[in-house]
């Protein structure tokens, strides 16, 4: 047997969205047996509220669940920062003080667990009076002792899927996978819903394994065949392959010969540069020398001339330039007077000079012979190392252009190498242990399928026991079902035992095995008798609501049918209208008021419409039937639209109270 947590008493202090009705920041909420109806408004914390009960009962643990529960997904995780600072982001102070506090039993088993709101934090947990460390594991281990269950995971899937009924809801009964787990949970010992997971999951890890291994042995295959190709097609890619290293070693030799000759080029370029600067420079000297041995002869020639006119026949006569005039190239000008020079005549007139220095005058004409003979000698040496020059650096550069065209040749030649060595068979070894390898795997593959099929066999005789074991409850499940159904729609309804047949994995060739799941049946009025509906698409929203809240309810009362339970539903007059408000309130009356003991809490808006005044009238007599509503109206914080609609929510309370208040007669 499964035992439900039942509510009993919420203590909340310093949280600033529930400042409580004296506003000093104590909000205390008894739930009592029977009804506790939440209502506000828009922004005023239904739903805060009902998460935060929910998670006081589940702690910091949670889980995923896809559009289908699977298998392999039914596993608790922890909540991160964020998850964990949920309520926390909802005030301004990030509830730095904000505690909560939660009374409730499971089974005969009292609990009370306060946590932190900042981040859920566990500060105190009591189990029957006895205070045990403020420890998660220690809470899960008291939960799972207390409601009969094998997992914390299957304590927060019926707490997700059973006991609270949140906006989001999924729709249990048309959802396979949530049903075997549930089925699993609820009416099974803890060892067999355990040993359930244990085979399935060892079925699913070795179906993994194995289709993980079929696809590398695919790849393996798909390789081989490559291999195969490239070994028919070798001969032709071998003598390619011979003649492009052949090019190769060829332009490797090349290679090494142009570096070699560049290097050499380039010393001998610095060397005929340098000789060519050094005769030119020497060229230049002996033209200066000999500009001012041509200057002291004329000044010598001319002593009484000016020194302006010295001036601009020694610049004619040394670079054969006027510079009265600005002619250049006046060769003969500068003849004619380098021989007058020599015959000692005045440059201007042309008469015989006196010898009185002719001492002096044969040095120096000797002096300018000697120099000019210099000036044509070091002309001709610099004209040849010019022209050394020229040829060093022509060659230089015409060994550059030779190697930087020989190195694209090569790097074409090695690239195309490479190419022809990938399209080469690997040599035997390698296609032996290629070989080796597939078989390896292959064999793998088999073994591992024949595991597979075995522990299916085994899953699939389990299965059986299982599944005739729930099977025992199925006659229950369906009388409640349709008690409960039957009181919330016009249409008939029922379920029907309809094991899904299901492959376990996604390897193919596996014999599909049997799980225990419940068929909607409905009628209508197209239909004769009542007809299957395999999708929730197929009943309108308002049945699909009520269908799934009666399964619900059917597997509450028979999992634990000795003991008082809470369902505690966040909205249920969201696609409800005015002809199934009663219908909805009288099925729901009867859970609340059962004698059990079990607790209902609804959340609902003021003015939401009529299922709120029919509950509270089914509640309690009059002048006591408001004590079951908790209002957060005046325990929460108002909203802007409560400020400047005042008068509009007064009325819709006075409303409220004029229709839960009115007696049988009136």
């Amino acid at each position: 047997m499964v035992y439900f947590p039942l509510l009993r008493h919420l203590d909340i202090q310093d949280y600033g969205l529930y400042p409580g009705p004296q506003r000093n920041g104590h909000f205390e909420l008894d739930f009592k047996p029977g009804l506790t109806l939440i209502l506000g408004a828009n922004g005023l914390g239904k739903t805060t509220l009902m998460n935060l009960i929910f998670r006081l009962v589940a702690g910091t643990h949670d889980l995923s669940l896809p559009d289908e529960v699977g298998s392999s997904n039914v596993e608790n995780y922890e909540l991160n920062r964020a998850a964990r600072r949920q309520f926390a982001y909802r005030v301004n102070d990030g509830a730095q003080k904000a505690r909560a506090a939660l009374r409730f039993s499971v089974g005969h088993v009292e609990f009370l667990v306060e946590r932190e709101l900042a981040e859920l934090a566990l500060v105190r947990l009591e189990v029957d009076g006895n205070a045990l460390p403020a420890d998660e594991q220690a809470y899960h281990a008291a939960v799972l002792k207390a409601s009969g269950l094998g997992t914390y995971a299957d304590w927060l899937l019926i707490l997700r899927t059973l006991v609270f009924f949140f906006e989001d809801r999924r729709a249990l009964v048309w959802d396979p996978g949530a049903q075997r787990q549930l089925l699993r949970c609820l009416f099974l010992s803890p060892a067999q819903a355990g040993e359930w997971t244990r085979q399935e999951r060892s079925i699913l890890g070795l179906d993994s394994r194995m289709r993980n291994l079929q696809a590398a042995l695919r790849r393996e295959q798909r390789e081989r065949k490559k291999t195969a190709a490239k070994i028919q097609g070798a001969s032709n890619i071998r003598s390619a392959l011979t003649a492009a290293e052949s090019s190769l070693e060829q332009l490797n030799t090349r290679h090494e010969e142009l570096v070699a000759r560049v290097e050499v080029g380039e010393d001998e370029r610095q060397k005929v540069r340098l000789n060519a600067l050094r005769a030119q420079s020497e060229h230049d000297q002996a033209l200066r020398e000999l500009e001012r041995a041509r200057l002291f002869a004329i000044e010598a020639h001319l002593p009484k001339a000016e020194e302006s006119m010295r001036f601009l026949y020694a610049r004619l006569i040394s670079d054969e330039t006027c510079l009265a005039c600005g002619t250049h190239g006046l060769s003969a000008k500068r003849k004619e007077l380098a021989s007058a020079l020599a015959e000692h005549h005045c440059l201007i007139c042309e008469s015989t000079l006196p010898a009185a220095n002719d001492a002096v005058v044969d040095i120096g004409d000797r002096r300018i012979e000697e120099l000019q003979d210099r000036v044509e000698s070091t002309q001709v040496r610099a004209l040849e190392q010019a022209r050394l020059r020229d040829e060093v650096n022509a060659q230089y550069q015409a060994d550059n252009e030779s190697l930087s065209e020989c190195a694209i040749d090569r790097n074409d030649v090695q690239d195309n190498i490479r190419l022809l060595i990938n399209q080469l068979p690997p040599d035997e070894r390698k296609v032996s242990e290629q070989q080796n390898k597939l078989q390896a795997i292959d064999e793998l593959v088999a073994q591992l399928r024949a595991d597979l099929q075995v522990e299916r066999a085994q899953f699939a005789a389990s299965l059986d026991i299982y599944r005739s074991e729930i099977q025992t409850k199925a006659e229950a499940v369906k009388q409640h079902f349709e008690q409960v159904a039957n009181g919330f729609l016009f249409e008939e309804s029922g379920l029907s035992w309809a094991p899904e047949r299901r492959t376990v994995g996604q390897a193919g060739g596996m014999d599909p095995v049997e799980y225990p799941a419940f068929a909607v049946e409905l009628s209508g009025s197209d239909f004769v008798g009542l007809q299957r509906r395999t999708t929730p698409n197929q009943v309108s929203e308002s049945q699909r609501e009520f269908i799934d809240l009666a399964f619900r309810m059917a597997l509450i009362k028979v999992a634990s049918p000795d003991h008082a339970s809470t369902l505690a539903v966040d909205a249920p007059e969201s696609s409800l209208d005015a002809v199934f408000v009663d219908k909805a309130a009288q099925v729901l009356s009867q859970f609340a008021n059962s004698g059990s003991g079990s607790r209902l809490i609804i959340t609902s808006n003021l003015g939401a419409g009529e299922l709120a005044p029919q509950l509270l009238r089914a509640a309690a007599d009059p002048g006591h039937r408001l004590d079951r509503l908790v209002d957060l109206f005046a325990a929460g914080v108002p909203t802007r639209a409560m400020q400047a609609s005042k008068d509009t929510y007064d009325h819709y309370w006075a409303e409220l109270r004029k229709k839960v208040e009115v007696r049988p007669n009136e």
